[in-house]
């Protein structure tokens, strides 16, 4: 008999259809949610996308009462969830059923970057200066404890969102009460009433071969009884202004010697948060000193679950159901190729009118999917719904995906409101 597995839906995690798509090859998929989460997602979740069941409760809060209730009338297998905004009612409800799953008490340091800074350099892994900021007021104080430049970002955010590169202490008055301020219209890429971190800001260095890429990268990893799989290592783009995502290149380009550092370095920071199961993302930033944890997540990267399958052999949403059973993921990764995402963004404060160049994308040489997001009518203030498609392709080499990166970024257009466009350049 097969076993059923709980997927624990958010806000956030990728298409639900997709992830069932991949669970598919390891178990019967039940699908937990709520409706206010539901209310919040952009995809429809339904039995037609491949699960056995839906499981809805009324808010976040009836979740654990309704997947309880569906545990003591069936053997569930395991529970997991792709979204940051479930996963501790995730781990509670594993340790609750004695299944296998992060351990609830380490949760906060892979969703809350100041408990994950505390727990990193308690563990012996370097990391910048850095200050809790709860309130403007703080400014004083947290502009004390770090070097400038120094970058201001929420303590529970992705993506990018309300991350600004403060150049001295003199202009942290203004971004503070600028973050405040945009905190609340942040939406899903921002956790309400979060509150945020300053650290000094951490100075990358190209150590690629190949011209064009980012100074930071990512491994990819999967935990199972506290060891770990290191699946890849992937090369970032350049940011956009202020510091926004643009895409990436999956497998990295690093020589041999330095991806070791990279993943050896990955290694430290997971032993010091307690990682014991599912999936990571630690992003690094290659200094002068070597690497240097960004942050870690203890979920997919982004646009990775999408990737692996273009260039490799493994299925990473797949890998992460087989841990969430208690089975061992893949021992290694085989590629073949580059598999690329690039993610143009619009400028933040800004009405969109139109977008212009998808269909010249769409026949550029090993484009396999554009998928427009932030079209006419969209509305950036706050950081939400600056990313205006996800280009994913396929390619040969790293110069292709630097070369199909730049073909992205110069032909996507935005067409935005004046006023809106005025304000932006002024």
């Amino acid at each position: 008999m097969r076993p059923l597995l709980l997927l624990f839906v958010g806000t956030r995690g990728g298409r639900v259809a997709d992830a069932c798509a991949s669970l598919a090859s390891v178990a019967d998929v039940v699908l937990v949610t709520s409706r206010d989460l539901l209310a919040q997602r952009a995809d429809t979740v339904d039995v037609s996308v491949g699960a056995r069941e839906v499981l809805v409760a009324e808010d976040r809060a009836g979740i654990p009462a309704v997947a309880r209730a569906f545990a003591s009338e069936h053997a569930v297998g395991g529970a997991l969830t792709f979204s940051d905004d479930v996963v501790d009612l995730t781990a509670a409800f594993a340790a609750e059923q004695g299944l296998p799953g992060q351990p609830v008490g380490t949760v906060v340091r892979f969703r809350d970057k100041v408990a994950q800074r505390r727990a990193l350099a308690e563990g012996g892994v370097p990391v910048p200066p850095f200050a809790l900021v709860t309130s403007p007021d703080d400014g004083d104080r947290a502009g004390r404890a770090v070097t400038f430049p120094a970058i201001l970002k929420p303590t529970r955010g992705s993506g990018g969102a309300l991350a600004y590169v403060v150049e001295s202490r003199d202009a942290l008055t203004a971004a503070l009460d600028d973050v405040f301020a945009q905190a609340p219209a942040a939406g899903g890429a921002v956790e309400k009433g979060t509150a945020f971190i300053l650290e000094s800001l951490l100075r990358g260095e190209p150590r690629q071969d190949v011209a064009g890429l980012a100074p930071y990268v990512s491994v990819e990893s999967v935990a199972h009884e506290g060891r770990y799989t290191h699946l890849a290592v992937t090369d970032r783009f350049p940011v956009a202004p202020p510091v926004l995502e643009t895409g990436m290149m999956l497998p990295s380009c690093l020589p041999a010697a330095r991806q070791d550092e990279v993943v050896d370095m990955a290694t430290r920071a997971l032993h010091a948060l307690g990682l014991r199961t599912g999936l990571a993302h630690t992003e690094l930033m290659l200094t002068a000193d070597g690497p240097r944890v960004i942050e870690v997540n203890a979920r997919a990267g982004g646009a990775l679950p999408y990737l692996f399958p273009m260039c490799s052999d493994v299925d990473l949403a797949a890998q992460a159901g087989r841990v969430a059973l208690g089975l061992p993921p893949v021992e290694r990764a085989r590629f073949h190729g580059h598999a690329v995402f690039v993610g143009p963004q619009h400028p933040v404060g800004v009405r969109v009118r139109g977008v212009h160049g998808l269909d010249e994308v769409s026949a550029m040489p090993g484009v396999r999917a554009v998928i427009p997001l932030a079209s006419a009518g969209t509305c950036t203030d706050g950081f939400r719904d600056t990313l205006v498609a996800a280009v994913l392709a396929s390619v040969e080499g790293p110069e292709d995906a630097v070369g199909l990166w730049r073909d992205v970024m110069r032909t996507v257009r935005g067409d935005y409101e004046p006023s809106a466009a005025q304000e932006v350049h002024s």
